[in-house]
């Protein structure tokens, strides 16, 4: 028994050998897999067209959780689909990394069914081959909704973006960091900038547009990072004109954030103006807003005696804490 027992391990392993050696390698468990779950659509229109807009839910995790994921697609993308078909309907979104298949019914542009997803085994080797490994059904599914597919990384390499992870390559399609845009920032002036400031430009809505008008305010050749910082605090052309109108020219990029940050504005300026202080430095207006020297607290020492106040006084006074209360309370002490 023991002998037989040895000759058939003995023969399993030239059988392992004999198909290692012909290049036999076990088939991607992902290829079997599939992801079904629940959709929700309607067409809208919009400034590209008529578009459906698509929502999933699906259970993941053994069902223990759930899944859900919206976003409008042109309704090209579809084969098969009649949002006005008022009737039961068969569809697909086909791509190359999988195809999901949609069964529902659609009415009056509305429709609501059953998915299910395929992963394409084929691309999941062609993408074995490019260097992305361990492709799981939940990411092709995501490439397959984003339309991440050889096509697009492929044109991303051209560009100098090579070997991108998966995420940050759905990422990229989600907001629109593509090879449009990549050459449109090329051609800006702004050439090997990383992904994921990439994504953050798309985000925030950096774009060519936003450079030049940047660069005509007089902020030009300004970094990534603080193309994004003006979009974030919202300085735009109208922002920056109205600072310019107040006399307040040749702002410094860190000021100008500041000003914004710290709501220094025509309003805040006047009201100072109005109360005795003008011509005030930026840095000044800025240190104001910090510490809360606003024309209620001028008003607030005049009535208590200290008139003529530099405004270095004042933003000592509200850094220590001396306002009208503590000046009334040391004089009931006296």
């Amino acid at each position: 028994m023991k002998k037989v027992l040895m000759i058939s391990a003995v023969a399993f392993v030239f059988v392992a050998i004999g198909l290692l050696a012909r290049g036999y390698t076990a088939p991607s468990p992902v290829a079997q897999e599939t992801i079904t779950g629940d959709w929700t659509a309607k067409v809208k229109q919009t400034d590209r067209g008529p578009a459906l807009w698509l929502s999933l839910n699906r259970n993941s995790d053994g069902g223990k959780g759930r899944f859900q994921m919206s976003s409008d697609f042109p309704l090209q993308d579809f084969t098969g689909l009649n949002p006005n078909a008022n009737s039961n309907v068969q569809f697909t979104l086909q791509r190359e990394a999988g195809v999901v298949l949609f069964d529902g019914l659609f009415k009056d542009g509305r429709g609501v069914g059953d998915f299910r997803f395929t992963p394409n085994s084929g691309f999941v080797s062609t993408m074995r081959n490019l260097g992305y490994d361990d492709l799981t059904t939940e990411k092709l599914f995501s490439m397959t909704m984003h339309d991440v597919g050889v096509k697009f990384i492929s044109e991303l390499k051209s560009l100098g973006y090579d070997k991108i992870p998966v995420n940050k390559l759905i990422a990229m399609r989600i907001h629109g960091a593509d090879g449009d845009f990549i050459r449109r920032m090329q051609a800006a002036g702004y050439k090997d900038v990383p992904e994921d400031k990439l994504i953050a430009m798309r985000i925030h809505g950096v774009d060519e547009n936003f450079i030049r008008e940047a660069e005509v305010m007089g902020y030009k050749d300004l970094p990534v990072d603080k193309l994004i910082t003006m979009r974030i605090h919202n300085i735009d052309e109208e922002y920056i004109r109205s600072v310019q109108a107040l006399g307040y020219t040749n702002v410094s990029f860190d000021n100008l954030v500041a000003m914004r940050i710290h709501n220094v504005n025509g309003e805040f300026i006047k009201e100072m103006g109005e109360s005795g202080y003008n011509n005030i430095s930026v840095d000044k207006l800025i240190a104001m807003r910090i510490h809360g020297v606003d024309s209620k607290f001028v008003k607030e020492m005049k009535d208590q005696g200290f008139s003529n106040l530099s405004i270095d006084d004042l933003i000592k006074l509200r850094i220590h804490g001396v306002d009208s209360d503590y000046v009334r309370r040391m004089k009931g002490n006296r």
